[in-house]
């Protein structure tokens, strides 16, 4: 009974304990579930939080990395743009097509640039005087027959042909060497000009190797060279050369006598007589009136001439009745063609005449008479109404330019002596002050007109050192007062 009792104790705690084990097991069991929900919810819950800024930080990398890439694109555009340079693409281009267009004349414009550099070379081996007017070299005598450059000489029909083709190529070209090469090409044309009127002149052989009368009278290449010179004498800087080149033409071409000036030898009872005294004057300029026309200024060259030596007051010359027409609008284009030719060819016998560049005026009443005007306020109106031609302004220039020369070269104009001196003491400052003021309301009302006129003169007395647009620039575009005359003057 102790025994079953003790057993049966026995096993009932051994149930009990068990039971106890069983509930803690499960209740350890309960409170672990509960603490790996937990952590879960709150592991999920922080990789949550951790996704949404790595996804903002993916987000804001991508913004800065689409930012960059647009950076790094435009900096390659502008260094592409600069390795490239449309710009200078362009200008290569341009240079191309120039090329292209002078390919013709390639040996030619060799031969001139070659005998420019020469001639420059030598002009400064030459140059010693560092004065005002270096570069006019000191007004230097002027020879009987006006010089040609040799190159002209070479050119036969084949290379006028491509001198044709070339200037119609380099009509539109403002860029580069165009308006060089254009002024190469059109010595040229004036320099045959020139070799064949003075072989008509003295009664030799031109020495061309074109023959330019069988030349012109090829109808096709006479009609050719008919319509390009008709679109340079329309406007431009070539406008007068290819006026008188086209009269020359059809002269050669009809077999008709070339005009030629008479030689500069003056006679007392030739120069007494009035230019006036021819009986008519044309109406308009062609290759009919163009003789007549050279013919009078010549003779007023001589009247001129003959009234600044001798003071006595000469008839009016035809250049009065050119600048009277210009009042009519019918007649004021032919008129300003033809005061133009006719100032011209006067400028061109009085160096002849007198053997120096400058003007023969010694007053400023000299001035005017060649100007074909009674005083100083009818220059001023034709100004202000924009009616003067290039040749006028040309001698204003020229005029003014001159004050500027040393004592001892304007005495070729004065002469030597108290006498002379008292001249250039009373007549200098009064030129000076003129046309400076007349020059500057040209810089206002005909700015076009005054630098073509500059240019033409610059090529004419300076066209290694361009002292006379230097000059024009500093006194008349930049308005410098200029010194009196006789004072000593800097070169601007």
């Amino acid at each position: 009974m102790n025994a079953m009792g003790y057993s049966g104790g026995t096993r009932g705690a051994s149930v009990g304990t068990l039971i106890l084990a069983c509930l803690i097991l499960l209740a350890t069991a309960i409170l672990a579930r509960g603490q790996g929900t937990g952590e879960d919810e709150a592991f999920e819950q922080i990789n949550r939080r951790g996704q949404q800024q790595i996804d903002q930080l993916n987000e804001a990398l991508w913004l800065a990395g689409k930012i960059f890439v647009g950076v790094g694109v435009a900096l390659l555009v502008i260094v592409a743009v600069k390795i490239v340079s449309p710009g200078r693409m362009m200008d290569s281009a341009r240079e191309r097509s120039l090329a292209k267009a002078v390919r013709g004349v390639d040996d030619l414009l060799t031969r001139i640039q070659k005998e420019a550099e020469t001639t420059s070379e030598d002009s400064k081996t030459e140059a010693t005087d560092e004065g005002v007017l270096a570069g006019m070299m000191e007004i230097a005598e002027f020879s009987q027959a006006e010089q040609v450059p040799s190159y002209v000489l070479t050119v036969n029909d084949t290379m006028l042909d491509n001198i044709r083709v070339t200037l119609r190529k380099l009509r539109r070209f403002q860029e580069g060497n165009a308006p060089r090469y254009k002024d190469y090409l059109f010595s040229v044309i004036k320099g045959i000009k020139i070799i064949t009127e003075q072989s008509v002149e003295g009664g030799v052989h031109s020495g061309l190797a074109v023959d330019i009368r069988e030349y012109f009278k090829d109808e096709k290449r006479y009609r050719d060279w008919r319509k390009l010179l008709g679109r340079f004498a329309k406007k431009g800087k070539y406008q007068e050369l290819a006026d008188t080149f086209l009269i020359f033409m059809k002269t050669i071409k009809e077999g008709r006598p070339l005009a030629v000036s008479r030689p500069a030898t003056i006679l007392a009872e030739d120069t007494a007589v009035g230019v006036a005294a021819v009986s008519e004057i044309p109406t308009s300029l062609s290759e009919e009136t163009l003789p007549a026309i050279q013919e009078a200024a010549a003779k007023e060259a001589e009247s001129l001439s003959a009234m600044i030596q001798t003071g006595n007051q000469q008839e009016d010359g035809w250049q009065f009745e050119f600048v009277r027409r210009q009042q009519q609008m019918h007649l004021r284009d032919e008129a300003q063609k033809m005061l133009s030719v006719f100032l011209s060819d006067e400028r061109k016998t009085l160096r002849e005449i007198t053997r120096i560049r400058m003007l023969p005026c010694r007053a400023w009443s000299h001035v005017l008479y060649m100007l074909g005007v009674d005083g100083a306020g009818q220059l001023h109106k034709r100004v202000d109404d924009r009616l003067l031609t290039i040749q006028e302004i040309l001698i204003l220039e020229k005029a003014f330019l001159q004050t500027f020369a040393k004592r001892e070269s304007l005495q070729r104009v004065y002469g030597r002596g108290e006498e002379a001196s008292l001249m250039m003491d009373m007549h200098l400052p009064e030129i000076r002050r003129e046309t400076l003021l007349l020059l500057r309301k040209c810089h206002q009302a005909q700015p076009s007109h005054l630098d073509r006129a500059t240019e033409a003169l610059n090529e004419e007395e300076t066209p290694q050192n361009n002292q006379v647009r230097k000059l024009i620039e500093h006194y008349v575009h930049q308005r410098h007062d200029p010194p009196e005359p006789g004072s000593s003057a800097a070169t601007p």
